[in-house]
């Protein structure tokens, strides 16, 4: 009986520290932007999870800059706030870019202020194959163990996590602030890129050119990153024996109907009928 007391206690402190774990760091990341210089050429680029973050920061860093590709890694060029503010950097690492800064951001809407300055690009991809990618992404980087199943639980069926796949991309595509986003989607990065460049050159007010629209696709082919893969995955801890070679796993479409069972794909879309397709028609052209 005891033993059953000091077991349950235990898991008990576990979960209050991990929610305390959280919290701390979501003040530190509230508190970085507290000195985050805001500039009306800030382009922000904002994704779910595993939906083609990295691919737009390389299109936009040879978009936007002459395509320099000899950095140790993107985040150089291209920072990611919230995980710098994480590792405690200091925010004059970003304030001290150049102009016109590339920022990732997997946040959420409500972090956004409706008076923000700078454009945001906000990237959508199939949900079924996010739930593909980020399988893998935690079975490679985070728990060898966890199966698909555990995995669409958690970032498709629990609707307060928050992460939820569903919530997340429904409060952007809603975007009741009125924030200055453009809407791309992955598929049509991978199937019509020539035409999504422009509409991104026409958002950002750019002169696309021939050699520009080639410099895009050479450094931004799956070729090119897979080779390269250590400029844009994740840094491997030196204690930690974990596969970091996966980051730019295959970049296909289509894999989530085969890793889908029925009562998953049912799931699915019910909920992209009532949570996404409403808003499918910001996804056309402008």
């Amino acid at each position: 009986m005891y033993k059953k007391i000091i077991t349950l206690l235990e898991r008990w402190l576990v979960k209050i520290y991990k929610k305390l774990e959280d919290v701390i760091l979501e003040l530190r990341h509230q508190l970085y932007f507290m000195d985050f210089e805001e500039r009306e050429s800030d382009i922000f680029i904002v994704t779910y999870l595993k939906s083609g973050t990295t691919w737009m920061q390389v299109i936009l860093h040879n978009l936007v800059t002459e395509g320099n590709m000899d950095f140790n890694h993107i985040y150089d060029v291209s920072p990611w706030p919230k995980n710098q503010s994480f590792l405690g950097e200091p925010v004059e690492k970003i304030n001290s870019l150049p102009e016109p800064r590339i920022i990732k951001s997997h946040d959420d809407y409500a972090f956004f202020n409706k008076e923000m300055k700078g454009k945001i690009i906000y990237v959508f991809r199939d949900g079924k194959d996010v739930a593909v990618s980020l399988y893998h992404h935690h079975k490679n980087y985070k728990d060898p163990d966890i199966t698909f199943d555990e995995n669409f639980e958690e970032f498709f069926t629990k609707e307060k996590a928050v992460m939820n796949w569903f919530k997340f991309n429904k409060e952007w595509l809603e975007n009741k602030k009125d924030l200055p986003v453009l809407y791309v989607t992955y598929e049509q990065l991978k199937n019509d890129l020539d035409k999504t460049l422009e509409r991104i050159a026409r958002y950002l007010n750019l002169n696309l050119t021939e050699e520009i629209i080639n410099r895009v696709k050479t450094h931004a082919s799956f070729e090119y990153m897979k080779t390269h893969e250590s400029k844009f995955g994740l840094v491997p801890p030196v204690e930690e024996k974990k596969v970091y070679n996966e980051f730019i796993r295959k970049g296909k479409s289509g894999e989530g109907k085969v890793y889908m069972n029925a009562q998953q794909d049912e799931f699915f879309e019910k909920k992209y009928a009532e949570y996404i397709k409403p808003f499918i028609n910001k996804f056309e052209s402008k």
